[in-house]
């Protein structure tokens, strides 16, 4: 998931935003519609302002303003959007990314979803999570200028990539080798760096990106791999230190995530298809300049978790 100047520390504090982008003005915001206002149950509305999990050191999706110390990104003028639409306040949390899931699930959660560009997976649906469909993005890799190229995965053995801990890239740089997070075997699944007489991936796993985003500033690492509108901006910001390398590839939904069967569901999908054909979803998306991966109201669903052309890594 997740800037780039001269100097190494200016560097790391521009991971989480830049302020030219931060004071992008956004467009003029929805009301709220009675219609689907209505279908937020009362025993949800008495929760409100309901609080929304992010990972905000992922730029410029959700990133902390450095100049306001508030949480920015089109993911939250888009989940504001949702909550005007619905008649509810909404709260934006800071939330290490690996912890939102569980933090979902837990007996008492402390937050209602998390918008923080998800990908649906199987694996996280089995768990108990659902995704309403908001986006589309493919992952990307990101070296320095005059680094080694990195066109495919297979380029990838023998280096070492940086990733944040919990993400699909993570999942898939250990995929590529057969093995699960960690380093476990799959059953079934083969090393593919092993079969091509290549080194392992180094995969370098950190809880945010902006400490992924370090390890490949400073060297230890020498790709980050990562979603494409992150990596588009990081590029964009790197004053040609650094550059996008090969080609975007297991372009995927994203969505907002809550727990399986949350009464937020059917509003929350009713907010995000009149924001779309009201024009308010790609407005926002101008704005921060990722209409790219924009989606039309009828590519609005539960659980969608399919590819769309080519694939990062094999099947794992």
């Amino acid at each position: 998931m997740k800037k780039v100047l001269v100097i190494a520390a200016a560097l790391i504090v521009s991971a989480c935003g830049s302020s030219s982008s931060a004071s992008t003005p956004t467009p003029s915001g929805p009301t709220t519609v009675a219609s689907i206002a209505a279908e937020v149950p009362a025993s949800m509305k008495a929760l409100a302002p309901f609080q929304i999990a992010t990972d905000a050191t992922y730029a410029p999706n959700e990133f902390i303003n450095p100049d306001t110390g508030a949480i920015s990104g089109w993911d939250i003028d888009l989940g504001n959007a949702i909550c005007k639409v619905m008649g509810v306040a909404c709260t934006f949390n800071n939330v290490i990314f690996g912890d939102i899931i569980a933090q979902l699930k837990a007996d008492q959660p402390k937050y209602q979803f998390s918008i923080s560009s998800w990908t649906p997976t199987q694996a996280r649906e089995d768990g108990g999570i659902d995704f309403i469909t908001y986006y589309k993005a493919g992952e990307a890799w990101i070296i320095k200028v005059g680094g080694t190229a990195i066109n495919s995965a297979a380029d990838l053995c023998g280096h070492g990539v940086a990733v944040e801990s919990g993400t699909t890239e993570e999942s898939d740089a250990w995929g590529y080798m057969g093995q699960s997070v960690g380093g476990a075997p799959i059953s079934g699944d083969k090393d593919n760096c092993k079969a091509a007489g290549k080194q392992p991936i180094n995969v370098l796993s950190f809880s945010t990106q902006t400490e992924a985003n370090s390890a490949l500033i400073s060297g230890r690492a020498d790709a980050g791999w990562l979603d494409q509108p992150v990596a588009d901006y990081q590029v964009k910001q790197s004053n040609g230190q650094f550059k996008i390398t090969g080609q975007a590839c297991s372009v995927s939904p994203y969505g907002f995530a809550m727990v399986k069967g949350s009464p937020l569901e059917q509003p929350i999908t009713d907010a995000l298809k009149y924001l779309i054909d009201h024009s308010y979803y790609t407005g926002t998306l101008n704005q921060w300049g990722v209409t790219d991966g924009a989606i039309a109201s009828s590519d609005v669903a539960l659980n969608s978790n399919n590819s769309i052309g080519a694939s990062c890594v094999p099947s794992y």
